[in-house]
């Protein structure tokens, strides 16, 4: 097999059983990962439209429409109207600010544990790696 036949064979053999902690570490917080992806951008990036949300997150627009009621009803984001009336602007909650930070505290502590052992310098080199693949990826 080719190494990067290898590579992404160890990257599927990684991704579902992580997908699989993280949702067991939110299922607590009655959330999903693909929940989570919002709100977390939500907290690094700053409040935005559903379309902005979409195409960061890389999904449909109905998608996150769908995902973002579910939020609100959960107190986690709020909507306000924005200049135009089509125009929504979505952004964390006190409420939604303290789960996000809970749950970055507890996720700190699972990927330290997925990476004991790993080097600092082996890190850097995989990030670069996805980086470059993603960038690949979306040319």
């Amino acid at each position: 097999m080719k190494r990067q036949q290898m590579f992404f064979t160890e990257y599927f053999q990684v991704y579902r059983p992580v997908l699989n902690r993280l949702n067991m570490l939110l299922a607590p917080h009655n959330l999903f990962h693909s929940q989570w992806g919002i709100l977390k951008l939500l907290k690094l990036e700053g409040e935005m439209t559903s379309a902005e949300i979409a195409l960061r997150q890389q999904v449909e627009k109905p998608s996150v429409t769908k995902i973002i009621q579910r939020l609100v009803e959960m107190n986690l984001v709020s909507v306000r109207p924005g200049t135009d009336r089509r125009e929504k602007w979505i952004g964390l909650t006190a409420a939604g600010q303290n789960t996000v930070e809970t749950i970055m505290a507890e996720l700190e502590i699972l990927y330290c544990e997925l990476l004991n052992g790993i080097e600092l310098e082996e890190l850097e080199s995989a990030i670069r790696v996805m980086e470059s693949a993603r960038k690949n990826l979306n040319n």
